[in-house]
C-alpha cells in the first residue's frame, strides 16, 4: 500500500512540474501570422510538436509565457547546441530551432490578448 501511495505521490509530482501547453486555436495562428507573415495554425501545430519532443527530452517543459521574446531568442540556440553536445548527438537544425521559436514567440504572448 505504502509503495502504491508513493508511485502516485511521484508520478503526480512528475507531471505537475511540466508546463501544460496550450491547445493552439486560429486566434494563435492569426496573432502570430502579424509577426510571422503566412504564419499557420498547422505551422504553430509543428512548431508545438518540436518544442515537445525535442526539449523534453533533456528537462521539463517550461509554459511559453514563462519568457518574453528576447528571452527565447537567447534560450532555444543555446539549448540547440547543449543538446548536441549531449550523449545522443541530437541535431536541432536551423529550420527546426525556427518553428519552434515561431510557436514559443507566438504562444509566449497568448496571455496578453485574452
Amino acid at each position: 500500500m505504502k509503495k502504491t501511495l508513493l508511485y502516485i505521490f511521484t508520478i503526480s509530482l512528475l507531471t505537475a512540474c511540466g508546463a501544460k501547453l496550450a491547445v493552439l486555436t486560429q486566434a494563435d495562428a492569426d496573432r502570430g501570422a502579424q509577426k510571422f507573415p503566412g504564419l499557420t495554425l498547422n505551422d504553430l501545430a509543428e512548431g508545438q510538436i518540436l518544442y515537445k519532443t525535442n526539449c523534453s527530452q533533456c528537462h521539463p517543459l517550461k509554459n511559453p509565457t514563462s519568457r518574453d521574446e528576447v528571452q527565447w531568442r537567447k534560450v532555444v540556440p543555446k539549448m540547440a547546441a547543449k543538446a548536441e553536445r549531449k550523449a545522443n548527438k541530437k541535431k536541432i537544425d536551423g529550420v527546426t530551432q525556427e518553428k519552434i521559436l515561431k510557436y514559443l514567440i507566438t504562444a509566449s504572448t497568448a496571455s496578453a490578448s485574452k
